[in-house]
């Protein structure tokens, strides 16, 4: 089978989305497929990116496609239509598999070859949420027509916990054509650490991802003043790193809370294995999944996750023995429980592991559904 992926971003791109599509497209090649990834080139040079072809592994292509440089925080590729018609031609693709939130793909609408292909999205999460600006409500207001005219072209879309679409206006009017298949992780690549033991040291509490506004970032330094025996590491940039700076300052926690700025591959994986909890603070389902909770779950980690509705870090928590939640509005209730789990560490930490959400399953599963689109599409 020929399977084209169309994303954001592909690593070294740091981000949920893209660990996942190229984990996803790695694991479709082992299975025996000839997969291609077209993503926008994040290497911009002033302006604008260049077109880049990279054969990363036998069976896999990566296309970086030439890209403008982000307007209202996304790209939008330059001929990606000419692309897809030209992969559509020489390599005579199966599926189309599109990954949203990613309005380049609106031009895929204009793309007579392309829609000729059966299409199936991946929905990583909606495009407007609660929390989002006034600006971007209003933007949204223009796309939607755009995004609705997408998800009619596609025979399914794929969400990762049935919680999500309950809250997903959008997603209610196509309730037929969603189907449920969590995210997985390449834990093959992943080295279990041994327990980290109590210590004189302080208790470390870890926060991995963009500094962005649904992250409740402001919460979890509050939290520290309430639990001096703790330390608090945000790792990743993003535009609230200068504002969450003078927070701690301005708090008196310089020493204790620590914001690292980007982190790379190696040093997310350090911090992972060092770490006794990993918290994530989201307050808004535009943290639908959480990529890095599958991350700290593969090295056997305490998890401490919002009760945010319609969010996938619940529906992960309580799967998964070493998986607590606080309420996302009560600091007060995130104290408690980081506090439980420093008292009750050893018991926690020694939980059996029993929770599986590997790529390769995953994959066997879209797989799957890809054979019965195009039976289908054959009869």
């Amino acid at each position: 089978m020929n399977v084209l992926h169309i994303g954001k971003f592909y690593p070294p791109y740091h981000g949920g989305m893209e660990t996942y599509l190229r984990d996803l497209a790695e694991e479709q090649v082992k299975q025996g497929h000839q997969v291609t990834v077209l993503v926008h080139n994040h290497n911009w040079q002033r302006l604008k990116s260049k077109t880049i072809i990279e054969k990363t592994i036998p069976g896999l292509t990566v296309i970086r496609q030439a890209c403008l440089r982000p307007v209202f925080f996304t790209p939008l590729m330059i001929g990606l239509n000419k692309q897809v018609k030209r992969l559509i031609r020489e390599q005579a693709i199966d599926i189309i598999h599109l990954h949203v939130p990613n309005p380049s793909l609106f031009l895929l609408l204009l793309n007579r070859s392309a829609k000729k292909v059966p299409w199936v999205m991946r929905w990583h999460s909606d495009m407007v949420t609660a929390s989002s600006s006034r600006l971007m409500r209003l933007l949204y207001r223009c796309l939607n027509p755009l995004e609705t005219a997408l998800i009619k072209n596609c025979q399914r879309v794929l969400i990762s916990t049935d919680e999500y679409i309950k809250k997903s206006p959008q997603l209610q009017k196509f309730t037929s054509r969603v189907s449920v298949i969590p995210l997985g992780l390449n834990t093959r690549q992943v080295t279990v650490p041994a327990i980290k033991s109590l210590s004189d040291k302080p208790f470390q509490v870890l926060s991995l991802g963009r500094l962005s506004y649904y992250k409740n970032h402001r919460m979890l330094i509050a939290s520290m003043g309430e639990l001096p025996d703790m330390h608090l590491t945000l790792a990743g940039g993003g535009s609230l790193q200068r504002e969450l700076e003078a927070l701690v300052q301005s708090q008196q926690l310089t020493g204790r809370v620590t914001l690292t700025g980007p982190v790379s591959e190696q040093e997310k994986n350090q911090l992972l294995n060092d770490c006794h909890v990993l918290c994530l603070a989201s307050n808004d389902r535009a943290e639908s999944y959480g990529m890095v909770l599958l991350e700290a779950m593969a090295r056997h980690k305490i998890i401490l996750v919002a009760d945010t509705e319609g969010s996938g870090m619940r529906w992960l928590a309580d799967r998964y023995l070493k998986g607590l939640l606080f309420n996302h509005q009560e600091v007060d209730d995130l104290v408690a429980k980081l506090a439980f789990i420093r008292d009750n560490y050893n018991r926690l930490s020694k939980q059996a592991v029993e929770f599986d959400l590997s790529i390769d399953q995953t994959t066997a599963a879209i797989v799957h559904l890809y054979q019965q689109l195009l039976s289908k599409e054959s009869l």
